[in-house]
């Protein structure tokens, strides 16, 4: 990894503006078509809102993260309580530049360490475009599994879309 000084923590709502922005391009940017977490020809516009972002930070159940060095956010993690010992990670975004330097590693094992040791997580989950097979091979390569559910995209689309479920079973904390 080329960052000498990265520091993942706590997203702070000083973030909330370049957290969005970051989101918005690893997700739904033109110029990131060929990024991993970028979600093709679904619906433009917004991938979360201002609002829903500022309100994640702080809550009791959820944790989102943000990987910086310098002034500068590099990505950013969410992990969620979803059960008893359950969690889902989301927002899992690195800037489509610096995809493929091992960050999106950093950042989903920190995730995972955080569900395992502040929620007391023994899975968790999170959910990827059915047709991101490379994404897919990503998260089996980390121990993830497909657990044969899926979800529809939430909005409305000429073509049909669905999240796949993956899990994988954390090491007790």
């Amino acid at each position: 990894m080329l960052f000498a000084d990265l520091l993942i923590r706590p997203a702070i709502h000083a973030d909330v503006e370049e957290l969005q922005n970051l989101i918005q391009c690893a997700y739904r940017s033109p110029s990131a078509a060929r990024s991993w977490s970028h979600e093709g020809e679904l619906p433009a516009g917004e991938r979360i809102g201002y609002d829903r972002l500022a309100g994640l930070i702080g809550g009791s159940l959820a944790h989102l993260s943000v990987a910086v060095t310098g002034e500068r956010i590099l990505g950013s993690s969410l992990v969620t309580k979803r059960g008893e010992e359950w969690c889902e990670i989301g927002l899992l975004s690195v800037a489509p530049d610096l995809q493929g330097q091992q960050l999106g590693d950093r950042l989903l094992r920190e995730a995972e360490l955080h569900a395992a040791t502040s929620f007391a997580a023994s899975r968790i989950t999170l959910e990827v475009l059915e047709y991101k097979a490379r994404l897919i091979c990503y998260y089996e390569r980390r121990g993830y599994t497909r657990t044969g559910l899926s979800r529809p995209y939430p909005h409305h689309l000429n073509t049909p879309a669905h999240f796949l479920i993956l899990e994988k079973r954390l090491p007790p904390a």
